[in-house]
């Protein structure tokens, strides 16, 4: 029986549209009905491992335990620990309904430059909830909880930034959240959700979903409410002897919201950022890791090559990979020795041809591109030999020398690597996504 990785392995080497498309569906169709998979596990968290992929908040799944472990092998060299789990076919719903409520809008299977990448709506029927009163719906907005997760993730490793902090608050500020509380009687007040701190103080509760709410069992407050960003900062500046606001409790990522935080907020998704530094708050991830593809694509090189070979502009192409120390996935990056006189925007169109034409064979990874001349360029060719070469070689000049896996100090060069916008992301949304 043909296994999920040789159909990618096909898919990746097949050209022909119709044939992509029909091996895109065959991947999906033995993934839903394969008996056992294994997904990438965040003790941190308590739950599935997730990144940011081009926008969308990603899961990964594997197709055999050995490509899960391989992926948690390469995790744990950049010090994010994780564990494999094992998931049956009677179970895959579930799991899928988990990732949904959690912002999931993408899975990566088998996590390789022969990666296959589906979204989750093709997995699953998205639930519409749009009918039933807020307060009745298992799940308000999954992208609050996916922030929060992503957010509390890279905390529990130092992993995060600015960026990351501000994209989570922002979602919290337009999010609804349910309040547990308790109604009122002849001879008690309504008693609001209060979580109770080893230390004596007390925050009020508030939650993303009915499973989160759920799972902590607030038996003291037998009702919910739906409240909003000015519902939790009036809370907070009506009882000032409140620590502030504590989201999700009994989770394995409890979020906490003091009002200075969520003064912050608010400034911040109003567009006032004079208080908010968006950086990185870590001390590597300023830096670039340029090496060697760890798969030599002689596909994407010979397309490359046919494309460029009756074009008089190039003298030599290089093909690396590069990634940002907090990325989880690199991307190809071609390095363009340029013939002279080539002017900007005749090299723009070239790269969006170049584009075209390998993006089919690039396995799922995006393209970026500097020229050889930057001193970017020349660093990051590292000891590898140009795949393409029509200069003679008395005139090529030795490329510097330099340590694979070596992290590159970013330089804003004077024309950054330049990503292309791909119309479509991974091989599922290259064969199926809107033109």
């Amino acid at each position: 029986m043909t296994t999920i990785q040789e159909l990618t392995a096909q898919l990746s080497q097949t050209e022909e549209i119709e044939k992509r498309k029909e091996l895109a569906q065959q991947i999906i169709d033995l993934f839903r009905k394969q008996e056992t998979i294994w997904a990438a596990f965040c003790p941190a968290t308590k739950h599935y491992f997730l990144a940011q992929e081009e926008n969308q908040i990603t899961a990964y799944l594997f197709s055999t335990e050995q490509a899960c472990l391989d992926f948690k092998e390469q995790m744990r060299k950049r010090h994010i620990m994780l564990e494999v789990l094992k998931n049956e076919a009677e179970h895959r719903m579930f799991l899928f309904a988990e990732l949904f409520r959690c912002g999931v809008m993408q899975i990566v299977l088998d996590s390789a430059e022969n990666y296959f990448a589906i979204p989750l709506p093709m997995l699953m029927p998205i639930p519409d909830y749009s009918k039933m009163p807020l307060v009745h719906r298992p799940v308000l907005n999954p992208t609050v909880t996916g922030k929060l997760l992503l957010l509390m993730q890279d905390m529990r490793w130092g992993r995060a930034d600015g960026n990351t902090e501000l994209d989570a608050l922002q979602e919290i500020y337009h999010s609804p959240f349910l309040h547990p509380f308790r109604q009122a009687t002849e001879t008690d007040p309504e008693a609001p959700g209060i979580y109770q701190m080893p230390d004596g103080g007390s925050l009020f509760m508030v939650f993303t979903d009915l499973h989160s709410l759920k799972a902590a069992n607030p038996t003291d407050y037998p009702a919910a409410r739906i409240v909003r960003f000015a519902d939790m900062h009036r809370l907070l500046t009506e009882n000032p002897d409140k620590t502030g606001i504590i989201i999700n409790p009994g989770s394995g990522a409890p979020m906490l919201l003091d009002l200075q935080l969520l003064e912050l907020t608010q400034k911040a998704a109003e567009g006032d950022l004079s208080e908010v530094t968006v950086r990185s708050m870590n001390a590597d991830s300023g830096k670039i890791i340029v090496t060697k593809p760890e798969m030599p694509n002689q596909d994407l090189m010979n397309h490359i090559t046919e494309y460029i070979q009756d074009k008089d502009v190039i003298n030599r192409v290089w093909l690396r990979t590069i990634r940002k120390e907090e990325e989880i996935r690199p991307h190809y990056l071609i390095i363009i020795d340029w013939k002279p006189g080539i002017e900007k925007e005749q090299r723009k169109a070239i790269r969006n041809e170049i584009s075209d034409a390998a993006l089919p064979f690039a396995r799922g990874l995006h393209l970026e591109y500097v020229s050889y001349h930057n001193e970017n360029g020349k660093n990051w060719t590292g000891s590898s030999e140009p795949f393409y070469d029509v200069t003679p070689a008395q005139e090529a000049p030795a490329p510097e020398v330099k340590q694979e896996e070596t992290p590159v100090q970013e330089q804003p060069p004077q024309e950054q690597p330049k990503k292309e916008q791909p119309k479509k992301k991974g091989f599922f949304s290259a064969l199926f996504g809107k033109k």
